[in-house]
């Protein structure tokens, strides 16, 4: 039975149907694209779990190289090619928290929703297929190894994170990779590609009765497991406080992190998320006096950008920026953050942040890929997207204020640095 959600004061709105223990969502939207992705609750972090009563550590690199293998058909073709002649565009992405299966469509929907379906609920790992995608991933991850970016994100990560394994490559590495069979996959995708643990979302023009009917057709009977992941303990403060590598690179990048609090699911969550993204644009974004007076002065570049990030229960602030003295910036941040530990920032910086982080979630919803992608990292978590505005507008700068002098500090930062190879002593 499909149930009808809406909001009203943006004037969008989604179904909601249950399939086989599987959430269905269907967000109308008169695009031009259909955008289909099917959400798996298992991800990169996912290493740790008990099975049916039995303790179970996972290599890491897992859940990827099982998305790798999950377009392997039964027939020997690849979907890729299948999803080609249709005229579509399909991908894969393993994310902390998820892993995604999803394509674009302007025709032909409905085989390519069915054979999305077939990629996720048919699998078939031989040791042949299986130990032919090793050098595949391990080139990957080489590959990943030289990227700056990359390089600097999960240098990061290590520097924050003690134990969780948010701070590890989902790709794995090449040690972890040489563990996987083809039983630890069928094994895998037992246990957690079950429809429980799957959602379906597709946004575009599209009939929801429809949708409906495919994924009855397409969802086939699972057993049930029990089912029960493991984190490990994760202190407050960071790992450490700097973390430096040596790249080709033509000027040195830096990224800052802050470690803050996982927020709890649910409102909590959005209410987070919403007044996270509000404080960080308020102090760090473009069109604030942080930026500007730096950039003026020389010390900050265009390659400035921040964000605040939480899955797999972790959360966390981070800027990034490429500048000649990425040490200054990391205390400029740093000093930023604690004369601002009991003023915060003004009212009207406060409303000027607000309206712009509501002004750019409005923007998600003239992309189909946008409002899915958005949609999915809330199904999970028991979050709603569609409600997500209605936190930022109502925000209160009390509250806000508040998260910021009770999360935000230099003590729990982090410096990542990639400096160029002959600038460096690394």
């Amino acid at each position: 039975m499909l149930k009808l959600c809406e909001n009203t004061s943006l004037g969008e709105k989604y179904y909601k149907a249950t399939v086989k223990g599987m959430d269905i969502y269907v967000i109308p939207k008169e695009l031009s694209t259909v955008y289909a992705t099917i959400a798996v609750n298992f991800g990169a972090s996912d290493t740790d779990f008990v099975l049916d009563g039995k303790e179970i550590s996972l290599p890491s690199g897992t859940a990827h190289y099982l998305e790798h293998k999950m377009f392997d058909s039964p027939d020997g073709t690849d979907a890729f090619e299948k999803f080609s002649v249709l005229g579509a565009n399909v991908n894969a992405y393993t994310g902390a928290d998820k892993t995604c299966y999803l394509f674009s469509c302007a025709d032909g929907f409905e085989q390519c929703l069915r054979l999305l379906f077939d990629v996720v609920t048919k699998p078939c790992f031989t040791d042949e297929s299986v130990e032919k995608e090793r050098p595949i991933i391990t080139q990957e991850i080489r590959m990943y190894m030289d990227d700056p970016y990359w390089k600097m994100h999960f240098g990061l990560l290590g520097a924050l994170y003690h134990n969780d394994p948010i701070k590890n490559d989902p790709a794995g590495t090449e040690e972890t990779i040489a563990n996987i069979t083809p039983k630890l996959l069928y094994d895998c995708h037992r246990s957690f590609y079950n429809p429980r643990n799957m959602a379906l979302c597709v946004c575009g023009n599209v009939n929801a009765e429809e949708v409906v009917k495919i994924a009855e057709e397409c969802i086939p009977d699972y057993e049930e497991v029990s089912l029960r992941r493991i984190r490990p303990y994760e202190p407050a403060e960071v790992c450490c406080h700097k973390r430096e590598f040596s790249l080709d690179v033509s000027a040195p990048l830096f990224a800052v992190g802050i470690k803050c609090t996982p927020p709890e699911n649910g409102e909590e969550l959005m209410r987070a998320e919403a007044e996270n993204e509000i404080i960080v644009q308020a102090i760090f974004g473009k069109s604030g006096s942080f930026y500007n007076k730096y950039y003026e002065e020389g010390i900050l570049g265009d390659r400035f950008s921040s964000g605040y990030s939480n899955e797999a229960g972790t959360a966390l602030v981070m800027i990034y920026g490429s500048c000649d003295e990425p040490e200054r910036a990391y205390e400029l941040i740093k000093q930023e953050l604690d004369n601002r530990k009991d003023s915060f920032c003004t009212k009207e910086e406060f409303e000027r942040a607000k309206k712009v982080c509501y002004s750019s979630a409005l923007d998600t919803y003239n992309s189909t890929e946008d409002i899915a992608s958005a949609f999915v990292s809330y199904v999970f978590r028991n979050g709603d997207f569609l409600r997500y505005t209605d936190y930022l507008r109502n925000a209160d700068y009390d509250s806000v204020k508040a998260r910021f002098k009770a999360d935000y500090s230099s003590e729990r930062s982090a410096f990542s640095v990639i400096y160029a190879k002959e600038d460096s002593n690394v």
